[in-house]
């Protein structure tokens, strides 16, 4: 291999599940876009903005990708202010949309809306691993360990809370706890605070009751079979009917109306429905084995920065894999936790891709030291032979 190349089997199962993905969003969203006012009666319209942040979101992973991720602590606070500005745009009238109850988006001309916590995940992972990275020899130290990412992460739960996006701030707490796990925060301190945020969790959680009346239907969900568990019910029903091989790529039944967002938090019903155990089985081996290139790249940085990076972003992608998966199958209570890759959503999509850039800028870095240690060793060994001739 040549030096300074990057992992190529981590680009191949990317590409794989972007590819997978985009055939998925079409196949589950064509009849539901065709019927809606909302896309023009357009049913490609919804895979034309997919294949968009397809097309962008691999142009920012090239971008990504070819730049020294060293660089990116240096643009810490950029990323940073831009998230909690498109945080707070959310509520501006006229700016922010709001849809079923939730203020999440901000409007983008006319057809287009961002999510500003997807951008905000990518804002946490580097300014948390950037904040780690330059307190890396007081980490143990509660002032310098926990604090500042604490503070942080307090006032884009806040914001997020206000959504209310209780799913985001799930997935938020528990990567900043990971980075500060890999960043080498004490353990007590660690245990201290998962067990105040357990408890903040609990009481955020009963607080709506809203989030109530999921846990009771995730609890029964047939005994809400026409309310709160109607969605899940649809899905079970949806992956029941799928089988070992699948309905056939296209033949699903629960797309037509049956399962709500059957585009996105539910696409892998959808999925499971068409392609079957076997299909199930294969898509969630395309996430292990990208799971574990992540925590290859991790583990194999030249430095700690590189490491809490390649941590974070492999945290958000494992994180929601599961918890989507849980919900689609009704193991964990319902959450709004998209698919990597598969989901509809293509800033969602532009993110992900940017962060896998990131995993491949590590790689390539790693693999150049390695290349340069290793023609050095050559280069001695060589001399040590001309010694032992002469």
């Amino acid at each position: 291999m040549r030096k300074g190349t990057i992992d190529y089997s981590l680009l191949i199962v990317t590409l794989i599940l972007v590819v997978f993905g985009l055939i998925m969003v079409l196949s589950s969203s064509y009849y539901m876009a065709q019927a809606s006012a909302d896309y023009a009666y357009d049913g490609l319209g919804l895979f034309k903005k997919q294949l968009l942040g397809a097309a962008l979101g691999i142009a920012g992973m090239v971008f990504f990708m070819l730049l020294d991720y060293r660089k990116l602590m240096k643009a810490r606070y950029f990323f940073l202010i831009a998230s909690l500005v498109l945080l707070i745009l959310v509520f501006v009238p006229g700016v922010g949309v709001e849809l079923n109850g939730a203020s999440r988006w901000v409007r983008f001309g006319s057809s287009y809306s961002i999510q500003p916590s997807e951008i905000a995940k990518f804002a946490l992972i580097i300014f948390t691993s950037s904040t780690i990275y330059i307190n890396r020899n007081r980490m143990n130290t509660f002032r310098y360990g926990i604090i500042p990412n604490l503070l942080v992460l307090a006032v884009i739960c806040g914001l997020l809370l206000l959504q209310p996006n209780y799913s985001a701030i799930i997935l938020m707490c528990l990567l900043v706890f990971v980075l500060m796990f890999v960043g080498g925060a004490k353990g007590w301190h660690l245990a201290a605070l998962g067990g105040v945020g357990g408890v903040a969790g609990v009481v955020l959680m009963i607080a709506e009751p809203y989030r109530v009346q999921r846990l009771l239907s995730f609890s029964d969900p047939w005994q809400y079979a026409t309310d709160g568990g109607f969605q899940v019910i649809q899905s079970l029903y949806g992956i029941g009917a799928g089988g070992i091989f699948g309905r056939g790529l296209g033949e699903g039944r629960q797309k037509y109306l049956w399962l709500p967002y059957g585009e996105s938090d539910f696409i892998f019903s959808i999925t499971t429905e068409e392609l079957g155990l076997i299909g199930a089985i294969v898509l969630i081996a395309l996430y292990i084995f990208l799971v574990y290139r992540g925590i290859k790249i991790a583990a194999n940085s030249p430095d700690l920065f590189g490491t809490l990076l390649a941590a974070g972003i492999t945290t958000v992608i494992g994180i929601q894999v599961v918890i989507n998966i849980g919900v689609v199958t009704a193991s964990v209570p319902a959450t709004g936790v998209s698919l990597p890759f598969l989901s509809y959503g293509n800033w969602s999509l532009m993110i992900l891709l940017c962060m896998i850039g990131i995993l491949l800028s590590i790689s390539r870095r790693s693999r150049r030291i390695r290349m340069k240690a290793g023609e050095q060793a050559d280069a001695n060994d060589d001399m040590s032979d001309m010694e032992e001739a002469y």
